[in-house]
């Protein structure tokens, strides 16, 4: 909070008093985030689902009362009640729940301010326990990423509410035998409440205890930046000033004179939080198979959710539970005669991404298949104490690309959408941030050059089956594995081998490497070679010839015994 005390009137000394030893006994009460935790009321009028949203109460059944809640969904709330519950995707009740739990918050009059127990005051004269405090900012969500580190990202338009309350501190009259002075409460103003963003304002709201500000972060510079919530509280007291002019020798006063002042004092509070602005980015490589698939490599700027086309996804390794405030779990009222502790109604909820699974997945597993997942091993952050999910205790990959085929041959990369951490903000693929790679099929054969009793000479041709121009594997990501072992071929396409001559075939496959990493990319090929010996070769040249001839022979005798020709046997006239 940072002070700024204006004070106007006719030689009037603007004075700032001390807080009383009382109050900062009561701020002491604020409740650590890993401390004993609140249910959700079991009557509200914010949402069914409220209690499934709030992950950090504490979890233990009681039948009686779940009966007795007013839910449209039992169950969900018998197992809320039970233990905690977290979500695939940021959940859209928390908004509806912070608003309506913001407008919960409740109003005082002059005389009292009411303030969560964490709330920094200024104190004027006149103006008495002043404040402004974010209630929240939505849409939001914490990224619990490692152990070291936590962002809290928030969309690119949105919305800050708070909360905000000061008192009206009215000096005591005084009377003498020969002067009085009196104090009078002229004006009790309340101006509207100012948001900045980087110290730039951003948007103004109405007079209320209970502002909600709308931002967009668009034409900030940079990801980085602070909310600050400006308040503004200006009283007018008149203060009268009456003496006795003329009195008699006997003390008897006659004559009575009035002069009257009127005292303004300006008393701004703030509050600030620094935030993250979540703006997902995708970009990347795509290409379409021979046979009609589609192959995606998409680039991303921050963690994310992953991406989908229509009949398949992939999945990122996050989680989204939410749990409540614990600062906003009391509130102080304060007053003259000091201050007292209550239950607050109110009670903001954060959306906490955490990560669950130590990769990427896709599903269905029929229509879409991870080829390649680049990132770093991260390991994880634990989870607060009173949160009872399920969490990764090894570490993970905080993946920047994801390398897919998806079995759809009418699917666009303008069809894609990747969906973020914080609720609402998603982005659609475009083609202008994609590059095309084309993937052509290859042909790879064997020719068997040269064989002796111990060796065979094998040569392995690799082309473009489409431009029929050579495949050099020799410089790229790709090769080909030749009775068993990596060969490379040169700039014609070919490698020549000789090994020790098999007792059958010889086979050969192309393992073409990723295909967005060249101009051109491949899908595999194979192809196997017989090396036959001097005997085996001789009765397989017996066996092919004797196909042809015994047809021949065959109609021959046929045409014979139909027709009654005598040309059967052949030999008949030899």
């Amino acid at each position: 909070m940072q002070l700024l005390i204006r004070s106007l009137g006719l030689g009037v000394t603007v004075l700032a008093l001390a807080t009383v030893t009382s109050l900062f006994a009561v701020q002491s009460v604020a409740r650590e985030s890993d401390g004993p935790a609140i249910r959700p009321p079991n009557e509200t009028h914010h949402l069914d689902s409220d209690r499934v949203l709030w992950s950090s109460d504490p979890d233990g059944l009681d039948a009686n009362n779940v009966h007795n809640w007013t839910t449209s969904d039992p169950a969900r709330a018998e197992l809320a009640a039970s233990t905690d519950v977290s979500f695939n995707r940021p959940p859209d009740e928390v908004a509806a729940w912070n608003r309506e739990s913001h407008r919960d918050f409740p109003e005082t009059g002059r005389d009292t301010s009411i303030a969560p127990t964490g709330a920094t005051f200024e104190q004027g004269r006149f103006v008495r326990d002043a404040y402004v405090e974010i209630f929240t900012v939505q849409p939001a969500t914490t990224a619990r990423i490692t152990t070291n580190q936590t962002t809290r990202y928030v969309a690119p338009e949105g919305a800050v509410l708070a909360t905000l309350d000061h008192r009206v501190a009215v000096p005591d009259d005084v009377e003498l035998p020969y002067s009085r002075v009196t104090w009078q409460l002229e004006n009790h103003s309340v101006s509207a409440t100012k948001l900045l963003v980087d110290d730039e304002q951003e948007t103004t709201s109405s007079e209320t205890h209970t502002p909600t500000l709308q931002y967009d972060l668009g034409d900030n510079p940079g990801t980085e930046h602070t909310l600050t919530v400006e308040h503004n509280v200006s009283v007018t007291l008149n203060r009268t000033f009456e003496w006795c002019s003329n009195y008699t020798m006997a003390g008897n006063c006659t004559q009575w004179s009035a002069e009257s002042t009127n005292l303004t004092e300006n008393v701004t509070v703030t509050d600030s939080t620094t935030v993250t602005e979540y703006t997902l980015h995708i970009g990347g490589y795509y290409a379409r198979y021979p046979n009609g698939d589609l192959g995606l490599v998409v680039f991303k700027s921050d963690p994310w959710l992953g991406y989908e086309l229509p009949g398949g996804r992939v999945n990122g390794v996050w989680r989204f539970y939410s749990a409540r405030d614990p600062g906003w779990d009391s509130l102080v009222a304060r007053t003259d005669s000091g201050a007292s502790i209550r239950h607050s109604p109110s009670h903001p909820l954060r959306v906490t991404a955490f990560p669950l699974k130590t990769g990427p997945t896709a599903a269905p597993a029929e229509n879409v298949s991870i080829l390649r997942v680049r990132g770093e091993e991260t390991q994880p952050a634990t989870l607060p104490g009173q949160v009872h999910l399920d969490a990764l205790d090894r570490p993970y990959t905080a993946s920047y690309s994801l390398a897919t085929v998806f079995d759809t041959t009418d699917q666009e990369v303008s069809d894609l959408t990747a969906h973020g951490l914080v609720r609402g903000v998603e982005t659609t693929g475009d083609e202008g941030v994609f590059e095309e790679i084309e993937i052509h099929r290859s042909n790879l054969t064997l020719t068997v050059e040269e064989t002796t009793s111990e060796t065979a000479t094998v040569t392995v041709r690799l082309q473009d089956a489409k431009t029929g121009k050579p495949i050099e594997t020799d410089g790229r990501e790709g090769y080909v594995v030749f009775a068993d072992e990596r060969v490379q071929t040169g700039r014609d396409g070919t490698v020549t081998t000789t090994l020790s001559r098999p007792a059958g075939s010889i086979s050969a496959r192309f393992e073409p490497g990723p295909w967005w990493l060249h101009t051109t990319g491949y899908v595999r090929d194979s192809d196997a070679v017989t090396v036959e010996g001097t005997a085996l070769a001789l009765v397989r040249s017996l066996y092919r010839a004797s196909i042809p001839i015994g047809m021949v022979l065959l109609a021959a005798f046929l045409v014979d015994r139909i027709t009654g020709m005598p040309i059967w046997p052949p030999w008949r006239g030899l």
